[in-house]
């Protein structure tokens, strides 16, 4: 894998996969976390963002970890573009 995934790509990925999210909430997941949590640690990243953004659901913030984390394997393929 080369360079790490760029968050403005990964906003826009999660986006266009999840019209429905607020692009303010995406931003706000992915700029208090930088980096999606290993699965194993979601639940820390669920109580942290619960407590940092409480207007952002359990529901979406799950949403977007799972499109980050869909973004971040693509991104890490040789034939990503």
């Amino acid at each position: 894998m080369g360079e790490e995934p760029d968050l403005a790509e990964a906003a826009a990925y999660i986006q266009g996969e999840r019209p429905s999210l607020e692009e303010e909430h995406v931003w706000s997941v992915l700029m208090e976390l930088g980096d999606p949590p290993a699965p194993a640690a979601e639940g820390l990243a669920l109580d942290l963002l619960a407590s940092t953004h409480p207007e952002i659901t359990a529901k979406d913030v799950k949403l977007v970890l799972r499109e980050w984390r869909a973004y971040v394997d693509l991104a890490g393929e040789d034939d990503w573009d």
